[in-house]
């Protein structure tokens, strides 16, 4: 764990050797993680768990500024960049069938116990942006349970709190998505 932090915080200066290293590191995990949701999506069978994990990397590290210090953060992070980058991708299928060009991103996420299509996933990506204005800390479980698909156990190691902590938090989050989704 303290190589973790320090590769982090190497990445995090521009070192792209550190970032390298850091994600030999972490690789398997993200592997893990992306493929745990793409069993669960629904119309984005174009994707791939590979090209998720590549894609949400170089999008953690393009502009060479790793925005994230410690471990809880980075797979915060993590779960917000995958999210992006499907939510890209769905826009643009949605491009292609207006009419617009096409372009290939193979990447995808799914919800926990359920099936998004490409509506849903929009409202929900929607609702997260109001979340993240309302309640920074419920977002950030949100991308972490939600796209990058840790566990409660994981989640709650990496923040340091009681899993059963986490649960209560994971609850009302998923209350307040519920209701931010039924506003909009």
């Amino acid at each position: 764990m303290a190589e973790m932090t320090e590769l982090l915080r190497s990445a995090g200066a521009g070192d792209r050797q550190a970032a390298g290293h850091l994600f030999e590191l972490v690789y398997t995990d993200l592997k893990r993680m992306a493929h745990s949701r793409l069993h669960r999506s629904s119309g984005l069978d174009d994707l791939d768990t590979t090209s998720l994990v590549h894609e949400s990397f170089m999008r953690l590290t393009e502009r060479g500024r790793l925005q994230a210090g410690d471990r809880p953060a980075f797979f915060g992070y993590v779960g917000r960049v995958m999210r992006s980058v499907v939510i890209d991708h769905v826009r643009s299928q949605h491009s292609v069938k207006r009419g617009g060009d096409e372009v290939l991103v193979t990447l995808t996420t799914g919800v926990e116990g359920d099936i998004l299509d490409d509506e849903r996933l929009l409202a929900v990506n929607a609702a997260l942006d109001t979340l993240e204005r309302l309640s920074p800390d419920f977002h950030q479980l949100v991308d972490m349970r939600y796209f990058a698909g840790l566990s409660v156990r994981e989640i709650a190691q990496l923040r340091g709190v009681s899993a059963r902590t986490v649960e209560r938090e994971w609850e009302k989050a998923r209350a307040f998505l519920h209701k931010l989704m039924q506003e909009a």
